[in-house]
């Protein structure tokens, strides 16, 4: 008599296979339930590390605050909506937006990229608010720690309106604008300011190279000493700055208003007590004089000049400001501007 051998059982390879079959399954919930679990944490680290970042800027005299904020993103980005957004700091400088949409990557919750949709109201030490909108108005920050923080700024299709009462503000309008503020070593700051198409309201010099024209600026300077730019409003902390040995250091500065052209070579500029610019600049101005109207300015009286011989229309000269006053050379152009 003989026995057969039992048939193998089916029952535990088919259970390995769909163990195989779900395992993806099961590591892509383990997987998701990490990853909102992390972004829900990530979500109250970064609302706490705000709240604590906002009374830390409180307790140095500045100022951070918003009327409602709300979180989203999930899950790949950190979004932020403030409602009511204002930035001070404690000089008097601040900005206020009506809503204030940000946006950081889930992997760097210290870099903010920032965008305003109503525009921006920036208040000005001594001078009062200037309301921005545009069609685009963005910024970035990080480096918080940093002194001066390292922020970006850009806009398009921008408008600039001071408030009722408020002194008048330089640029009217403007086709694109980027500010960028860096620190570097040896406390010292950066500034570049570039803007296209733009409408201004500049007084003297400036006011009669751009006229009523479309311009085009650029302007990259350095600041020493910046840690001392500090105070209880902008004349104690540029007082406080002037006293510690503080300069402006000029890289380049260009203004194209049509025909006409300024161009600063290279200079330092402190300020005085009173608060204006004093120091020299190497410019040279490029100035077509309309020989059919009156001479009414130095700068076209050498234009035409410069044309009379045959010249091109470009005058070379020391730019001083001294004693509250400009001189391009020997004649004196007005005011020297003022910082407060």
């Amino acid at each position: 008599m003989t026995h057969n051998d039992a048939a193998p059982s089916r029952k535990a390879p088919q259970k390995a296979r769909r163990g195989r079959l779900f395992a993806p399954f099961v590591l892509a919930v383990l997987v998701a339930g990490g990853w909102s679990y992390g972004w829900f944490w990530l979500r109250g680290q970064a609302e706490q590390r705000m709240d604590t970042e906002a009374a830390d800027l409180k307790s140095r005299g500045y100022d951070l605050s918003w009327s409602a904020r709300t979180f989203h993103g999930f899950p790949f980005r950190m979004n932020v909506d403030l409602v009511d957004a204002r930035v001070a700091e404690p000089t008097g400088w601040a900005v206020r937006a009506p809503l204030l949409k940000g946006e950081a990557e889930i992997f760097d919750v210290t870099h903010w990229v920032l965008v305003a949709p109503q525009g921006v109201v920036l208040t000005r030490p001594e001078a009062g608010d200037v309301t921005i909108t545009g069609q685009a108005l963005r910024a970035s920050i990080s480096h918080v720690k940093e002194y001066p923080p390292r922020i970006s700024v850009e806009g398009a299709g921008l408008a600039f309106a001071p408030a009722p009462g408020a002194k008048p503000f330089q640029l009217v309008s403007a086709d694109n604008m980027q500010l960028h503020l860096r620190g570097g070593p040896d406390d010292q700051g950066a500034i570049f300011f570039k803007a296209d198409g733009a409408k201004t309201a500049f007084t003297g010099l400036l006011g009669r190279i751009a006229q009523d024209k479309t311009a085009s600026m650029v302007l990259e300077t350095k600041l020493s000493h910046v840690s001392a730019l500090r105070g209880r409003n902008w004349e104690a902390a540029v007082k406080r700055w002037s006293a510690a040995g503080g300069q402006i250091t000029l890289e380049q500065s260009q203004i194209l208003a049509g025909d006409a052209e300024g161009k600063a070579k290279s200079g330092m500029l402190t300020v005085d007590a009173d608060g204006r610019l004093t120091g020299a600049l190497e410019v040279a101005i490029k100035e077509r004089a309309d020989l059919s109207q009156p001479i009414r300015t130095p700068e076209q009286a050498l234009a035409a000049a410069a044309e009379a011989l045959g010249r091109e229309p470009v005058i070379e000269a020391s730019l001083k400001f001294r004693d509250g006053r400009t001189f391009l050379g020997v004649l004196d152009t007005g005011p020297a501007p003022t910082v407060y």
